[in-house]
């Protein structure tokens, strides 16, 4: 009886392990591009680059079985941002990550994100400023464009202080988002700190790169 019951326990723990191994399963290989999109809102090439972006930040010096790697990482966070779920329903998309793996997760792959950011999204200057005028201007022969720019709400939970701040034209709260774009869709400036019922052209004439433009926009140019 007792050979038994140790042979159930032992089954039982190779099942779990099983699982586990299943669940942690790179996507990328089963997947379809197409299920990988609907999922995670992008497809292989774009995430393997977001991976390779904040790769060496996720990195986790742990003596503990099985760490999350910095792709899983990056799928739960890119899950979690496409969904706006819960950290509990996000962590049963991935039955072998805890809610509180997909919290430290979230907050690790953003902060990375961030970091990195500064070397992406940055104004053009010098000879990639004149290669963004020529683009500008062969699509509607406007001269001298560097960007284009609008403000967009991205809605938030209305917060306790200033509540009022946040509620913008359209009735719901939300932070108003400055974003600039060059010719090729490809965001070169954000100003991501204004409330929603700010006005569109407080936030430029307050930006820096409105001060840069008024001052001559020169290679000193800096982000916003």
């Amino acid at each position: 009886m007792a050979i038994a019951n140790r042979r159930k326990r032992r089954s039982r723990r190779r099942q779990v392990i099983s699982r586990r191994l299943t669940d942690r399963e790179n996507p990328l290989e089963y997947m379809s591009d197409d299920d990988l999109f609907l999922r995670f809102r992008f497809r292989v090439e774009t995430i393997l680059y977001i991976v390779s972006l904040v790769s060496n930040r996720l990195q986790r010096p742990t003596q503990r079985n099985s760490p999350l790697p910095p792709l899983t990482q990056v799928l739960v966070t890119l899950r979690f941002l496409a969904t706006g779920g819960f950290y509990s329903l996000i962590s049963d998309s991935f039955s072998a990550i805890s809610a509180p793996s997909v919290f430290r997760s979230v907050r690790d792959v953003c902060t990375s994100l961030c970091s990195a950011a500064y070397q992406l999204v940055r104004m053009p200057t010098g000879s990639d400023a004149d290669t963004t005028k020529q683009k500008f201007h062969k699509i509607a022969g406007f001269p001298n464009v560097l960007g284009c720019v609008d403000g967009t709400f991205v809605r938030i939970i209305g917060p306790k202080v200033n509540e009022g701040d946040y509620l913008n034209r359209k009735g719901y709260h939300s932070m108003n988002v400055q974003m600039i774009c060059d010719a090729e869709y490809r965001f070169i400036n954000c100003v991501a700190k204004w409330p929603g019922s700010v006005h569109d052209s407080r936030i430029f004439r307050d930006s820096r790169i409105s001060v840069a433009f008024e001052n001559a926009y020169s290679r000193s140019v800096t982000q916003a």
